[in-house]
């Protein structure tokens, strides 16, 4: 099979926000670049006070494949999809993606708000190098796959979560790029269109695309992807089958007494 995806020993280190304040004076600036060559103890301690999102992730992920992510909250899932993304760099360790990448790692992420739905369109396929006779050729299809035909022309700033959702999806899946990323985006979804998307889904796989999918919907997972790895404090601890990872999964919430 053709190799899709590799990572190889990636760590990502966030700095506590703790110790970077969102609003900082320039005297506290000033006092703090004075004081350091006599702190250089306390300094020290500040440093090492880091966050490891991710530590030693190591993946193949072959072209075609429908892969689920799980994990509890603040397990790493969403920082690993924005490194392949692209949208950060790890600290360690690295990446490589083969193939054109969509992500819908957050509500309207590539969407610009003032725009019209018509235009985002339009400005989503640009993003991912398309021609515009490309983008029309699919753009009926996109529409009718949203559902938003009398909403094309209102700016986005006025869409519902759910009316993002539904554009970003439909976007994203008839534009058709190699690799699909999408973190949570049905979680605002109804119903009737999340049960759309995940049989769109399936058609992506089978046209050989490569879908990551990030979801808290166990159900979803074990019914479209035909395997599942689970991340657990920034570190891989199982990767196969979607029922037993996902068994492990729920055992071991269940022993922590965390939420699924």
């Amino acid at each position: 099979m053709t190799l899709s995806i590799k990572t190889e020993n990636i760590c990502k280190r966030y700095r506590l926000s703790a110790l970077h304040p969102a609003h900082v004076t320039l005297r506290q600036v000033l006092d703090e670049a004075l004081s350091a060559p006599f702190s250089r103890g306390r300094n020290n301690n500040r440093r090492s006070q880091t966050l490891w999102a991710l530590r030693n992730i190591n993946l193949e992920i072959q072209q075609g494949e429908l892969l689920g992510i799980i994990g509890p909250n603040g397990a790493g899932k969403t920082t690993l999809l924005k490194i392949l993304s692209r949208v950060v760099k790890p600290t360690t360790g690295r990446a490589v993606v083969y193939g054109r990448v969509g992500s819908l790692i957050e509500i309207g992420t590539g969407f610009h708000q003032e725009l019209t739905g018509r235009e985002n369109i339009f400005l989503s396929g640009a993003i991912l190098g398309m021609r515009r006779a490309e983008i029309e050729c699919k753009f009926d299809e996109i529409v009718a796959f949203s559902e938003l035909e009398k909403f094309l022309e209102t700016p986005l700033k006025w869409y519902s979560s759910g009316m993002y959702v539904r554009l970003a999806f439909a976007v994203a899946a008839h534009l058709e790029p190699e690799i699909l990323i999408m973190d949570e985006v049905f979680a605002v979804g109804d119903a009737t269109f999340q049960q759309k998307c995940l049989v769109k889904m399936n058609e992506i796989r089978q046209q050989g695309r490569t879908i990551l999918f990030v979801s808290h919907d166990m159900m979803a997972i074990k019914e479209v992807c035909r395997r599942a790895v689970l991340l657990q404090g920034g570190r891989l601890v199982a990767d196969g089958g979607p029922a037993a990872v996902v068994s492990k999964y729920l055992g071991s919430s269940r022993e922590s007494g965390s939420e699924v």
